[in-house]
């Protein structure tokens, strides 16, 4: 299954792929499966709700940290994320009264009015989308469960090999699991790596420069072979499946 299958596709790979070596924006990045992409970072809202210190591990098992909002643009996002409660990553554990924020926060707070007043029965900090607080931060006990939003790192797309994919000048039909814009061939690639429903992908490029990416749920041995068509005109579709 592995190389190129046809000689058309090195043209196809300089029409459709490398011409992004020549654009003002030479890598595409992409989020993992799961996580939403917003102003350059990856974001992940845990539907379990858990403790501050469980959630904090949590985050960092999955390859990123609790979220603790840098400006009001990033909290009125996570304001969006959650309408309930959620933590963020801020404490006075170790010093009461002396909040402690992840690295990137900037020293940005967003207290409600006459906040914080807890004591050191509340070092932990959450996020509330109740009525009246709009984002507005409090301090609470730690040992409360709420929301929890992950903060991870894009991935390069250009980290994918493309040399793991067999390319075509076809599209499987009928199987999408997802659309999205793309740059490139190598940045479906990703995708679809980084996504563990994903059996193969279409590239479409249209008359006007846009290129779709398309996840499929399934590869063209496991479907009717009617599904699998060659595409009309040179270069407006490829098919990749390793």
């Amino acid at each position: 299954m592995g190389g190129f299958c046809l000689p058309s596709v090195l043209l196809i790979l300089f029409t459709i792929g490398m011409s992004s070596a020549h654009s003002c924006k030479p890598h595409q990045m992409v989020c993992p499966f799961g996580w939403e992409s917003w102003g350059g970072s990856c974001y992940k809202l845990l539907e379990e709700r858990m403790t501050w210190h469980e959630g904090r591990l949590k985050c960092q098992e999955m390859g990123g940290e609790m979220v603790a909002p840098s400006s009001l643009e990033e909290n009125n996002y996570l304001l969006s994320k959650t309408s309930y409660r959620a933590w963020v990553n801020c404490n006075d554990l170790e010093n009461e009264g002396q909040w402690d924020c992840t690295s990137d926060n900037g020293g940005y707070r967003n207290w409600n009015a006459d906040e914080p007043n807890g004591g050191t029965s509340e070092n932990c900090v959450e996020i509330l989308s109740l009525t009246g607080w709009d984002g507005k931060w409090n301090d609470g006990p730690c040992s409360n469960e709420y929301h929890i939003i992950c903060k991870g790192e894009e991935v390069v797309a250009t980290k994918a090999k493309l040399k793991q994919w067999r390319l075509l000048a076809s599209c499987l039909t009928g199987h999408t699991l997802r659309e999205i814009p793309t740059s490139n061939v190598r940045a479906c690639a990703t995708v679809c790596h980084y996504d563990p429903r994903c059996r193969s992908f279409n590239v479409l490029r249209f008359g006007t420069g846009e290129r779709i990416c398309q996840l499929n749920n399934s590869t063209r041995y496991e479907t009717d072979h009617t599904q699998f068509v060659k595409s009309e005109k040179p270069f407006t579709c490829i098919y990749g499946e390793r």
